[in-house]
């Protein structure tokens, strides 16, 4: 991790006001509150303190200051937030974050190697049929660069890696294969498309026959891919991810295409959100990612009816995900890159502009293989709505299309919502309610205590002088990293504690969950002694638990008797505070 002085973060957050730059990402109302974007929210519960220069949500517990605010929000490292907005306020701040090591460095070298062997050979005296071919494609020298797309010849690479690395690694990650005992490259003679992660590692390859001969061979198949290995597996990646995802966290939008040339088509005119799926199948994993990016998706599928059928799949699984889905959808081409080829990147750009919901997508196609006169294919089309109608969590969506459909076929909107499941506000808050942890009085005085800590320099002072521990192991973690930072500094501020502890996990998920459970700011020495005395009376009946399990076990009557004057004694301090 790149080392970076505490007075450089102070300086670039006194910089960056907190409410301007939050403002930029998230829309806030007269009293910087706003719906939560790191939760599924339904009412404002996320506010900004301007004079603190915090952001708290009572509901999820997210907290912290502006740059851990772009830090989440983007999805990107600390250092990487802090360079963002060092930038963003002419703060000179040259810092580098060394590359993450792997046990797979070694595969990552030789595909990357191999990678470069065959960018090569695509501008050698061997490439120039490839060239030609590209170039009737209407691929040219930048989008070639851009992508890394290169060549393969006739089998000449593994000769070349076996000077350097074992046969057994190349042939795990699938860059040479064996057949009767004798070593081939993977690729021969093909155009060569890599498949980098999110980290710029090269994972695989992707040929495609070019030469006159092989595209007359019906025999051979258009692509070889390389075949899922210890790196490259295609349900956890996606095309170009390795560019896209900048551009992905920037517009909080991800254009899902079906194939690479669709996306680097589009890439071409300028949608840098663009990704393609490796294959039709679209996984858990892939969802994942999404769910991780915070984004919109924009699906682009073929238009063709296996890529209608792939859109619905995949639109109904984001949907059951709370995941905002589009779709877009044009007429006379198969895919985007002959559309865009033939009609241009304007005539695109409306396709784009005028996309159209996934649910509003998904009723034209059960409405397009229906006879409208019939009534039993109106009742059919109609349920099957419903159906799909039901996977929303938008009641206003809902509610629009339930009255488009009374409009539509003169029906009763109450017959219709009578076989609609509407979830309602109560419903929500049940639900979270349901899900939500239950606190005890001794979990509530902990996180109370905790909760003034974080928010009053004297609170520690009295911690420490006046109980000096908690219950449970994390808390107890939180309240000594709390002492240690005063200690150390001299004072305690919330915004820069946030900071100290950005990379411990498990203290950053006490701190949500302190922030999670409804607290007030103002308290009184009382009020906080309450909390000192259930925490004293959980240990001192934890200990006189334990002595009295130690007589219960002891057949010493002598022993017995000792530990009966221990617990007396106890209870007569009790009566003492």
């Amino acid at each position: 991790m790149a080392f970076i002085s505490k007075e450089l973060i102070d300086e670039v957050k006194s910089k960056n006001d907190i409410v301007d730059i939050i403002g930029s990402y998230i829309s806030l109302n007269d009293k910087n509150k706003a719906l939560c974007p790191f939760h599924n929210d339904h009412s404002p519960s996320f506010s900004v303190h301007p004079d603190k220069q915090i952001y708290k949500c009572f509901s999820c517990g997210e907290s912290g200051n502006v740059i851990t605010f772009v830090e989440k929000f983007l999805g990107i490292s600390f250092q990487e937030a802090v360079k963002l907005l060092a930038d963003k306020s002419g703060i000179k701040l040259n810092i580098s974050t060394p590359k993450k090591t792997t046990r797979f460095d070694k595969y990552y070298e030789i595909t990357d190697t191999a990678n470069k062997y065959f960018k090569n050979n695509i501008f050698s005296n061997d490439g120039q049929k490839a060239l030609k071919y590209l170039s009737d494609r209407f691929v040219d020298k930048q989008i070639i660069n851009e992508f890394n797309i290169g060549l393969s010849t006739n089998n000449k690479l593994h000769e070349i890696l076996a000077k350097k690395y074992n046969l057994e690694d190349l042939l795990k990650i699938d860059i040479v294969r064996e057949v009767d005992n004798k070593i081939y490259d993977t690729f021969q003679n093909r155009i060569m498309f890599p498949i980098i992660d999110e980290d710029n590692n090269v994972v695989g390859f992707s040929g495609r026959k070019y030469l006159k001969n092989d595209l007359e061979d019906k025999q051979l198949s258009k692509y070889v891919n390389s075949r899922e290995t210890d790196i490259f597996i295609k349900s956890k990646i996606f095309y170009n991810i390795n560019n896209a995802l900048p551009n992905i966290k920037k517009s909080k939008e991800i254009i899902i295409t079906e194939g690479f040339m669709d996306t680097i088509r589009m890439v071409s005119i300028g949608y840098n959100n663009t990704v393609a799926l490796m294959g039709t199948a679209f996984t858990k994993e892939h969802l994942d990612k999404i769910i991780k990016y915070k984004c919109k998706v924009v699906l682009n599928l073929d238009q063709d009816n296996a890529g209608v059928l792939g859109t619905i799949s995949i639109g109904d699984e984001l949907i059951k995900n709370n995941i905002d889905v589009s779709v877009i959808v044009f007429d006379d081409y198969k895919d985007s890159d002959e559309y865009i080829i033939n009609k241009g990147k304007d005539a695109f750009d409306i396709a784009y502009k005028n996309r159209i919901s996934f649910i509003d997508f998904k009723l034209n196609y059960l409405k397009s293989n229906k006879n409208m006169k019939d009534s039993t294919d109106i009742s059919k089309y109609i349920n099957e709505a419903i159906k799909s109608l039901n996977d929303i969590d938008d009641d206003i969506l809902k509610e629009l299309k339930i009255k488009e459909l009374s409009r539509e076929f003169g029906i009763d909107e109450s017959v219709i919502k009578n076989k609609i499941k509407i979830s309602s506000k109560k419903e929500v808050k049940k639900e979270e309610k349901l899900t939500k942890k239950r606190y005890d009085k001794y979990d509530i005085s902990e996180i109370r205590i905790l909760y003034l800590m974080l928010n009053y320099d004297d609170v520690i002072l009295y911690f420490e002088n006046g109980l000096g521990y908690l219950i449970h192991d994390n808390m107890m973690a939180l309240a000594y990293k709390i002492v240690e930072f005063r200690n150390d500094y001299g004072y305690f501020n919330y915004s820069d504690f946030i900071d100290y502890i950005s990379d411990n996990e498990s203290l950053n998920e006490t701190v949500k969950e302190i922030m999670r459970y409804h607290n007030e700011d103002e308290y009184t020495e009382s009020e906080l002694e309450d909390y000192f005395d259930t925490i004293k009376e959980y240990s001192v009946k934890k200990r006189i638990n334990e002595l009295k399990r130690e007589m219960n076990e002891t057949l010493d009557v002598n022993k017995k008797i000792e530990l009966a004057n221990k617990i007396n004694k106890i209870n007569k301090e009790v009566l003492e505070w």
